[in-house]
């Protein structure tokens, strides 16, 4: 089991530094590989000192290196974290109490909804063509919806399907098992198919009590109007 994960700053995101990420590891080597990937290769203070000169040996690499400004975003935006996800969560649950009772309604499911960061309230149309009818009649209504997006579909992207990098010899498919990995819509045909039917809305932490009300009396009256799948 590898023990890493990544966070992104981009501006969608629940706190944005405009751009940039983050990644977190308790494995030294990976640390250490994460530390030079970023900044040519190489180890400059304070990762020298921490991994004693380090474990590896230096490769050439890139530099994705965050510059001062930005940092000094980020740290803003981290002391407001805490606040930022209970306004978000807040008003995700006051939208999912607020059409509870509609007939047939079948919500995103989740497995954590106290931890849930509550981004978006998403509903299963039924069809991709409920979907696509939904989405108008919420645009009509002054509250936009969308289906679902970002990293989710990246297997359908021609990019992807057609393993494009940025030179034809880059290693990640030039092994056996790279070579054998397909991508394109077959590869996952049930999670296109859900994706296609959901739309929703997405929930900001600055929403006030007036425009939870209009999220809730759009959804209702579209859904209604609609009817049950």
């Amino acid at each position: 089991m590898t023990n890493i994960g990544i966070y992104s700053f981009q501006l969608s995101k629940t706190i944005t530094a405009g751009e940039g990420g983050a990644v977190v590891t308790s494995d030294p080597k990976l640390f250490e590989r994460a530390c030079r990937f970023h900044n040519f290769g190489a180890l400059f203070p304070p990762y020298d000192e921490l991994l004693k000169g380090g474990l590896l040996a230096a490769f050439a690499a890139c530099n994705f290196r965050m510059n001062e400004f930005t940092g000094a975003v980020l740290c803003g935006q981290l002391k407001k974290l805490e606040t930022i996800c209970q306004r978000v969560r807040a008003n995700w649950r006051k939208v999912r109490e607020g059409i509870a009772d509609l007939a047939g309604l079948k919500l995103r499911k989740s497995h954590d909804p106290d931890g849930d960061i509550g981004v978006g309230v998403f509903l299963d149309l039924g069809t991709a063509q409920r979907r696509e009818k939904y989405l108008r009649a919420m645009e009509a209504e002054g509250v936009p919806a969308s289906p679902p997006g970002g990293s989710v579909i990246l297997p359908m992207a021609e990019r992807i399907e057609k393993k494009v990098t940025m030179h034809s010899e880059w290693p990640s498919f030039q092994s056996p098992e790279g070579k054998a990995i397909r991508y394109g819509a077959e590869c996952c045909p049930r999670t296109i198919d859900i994706l296609g039917r959901y739309a929703g809305v997405m929930i900001d932490p600055n929403f006030s009590d007036e425009d939870v009300q209009d999220i809730v009396r759009a959804i209702r009256k579209v859904y209604t109007a609609m009817g049950p799948t």
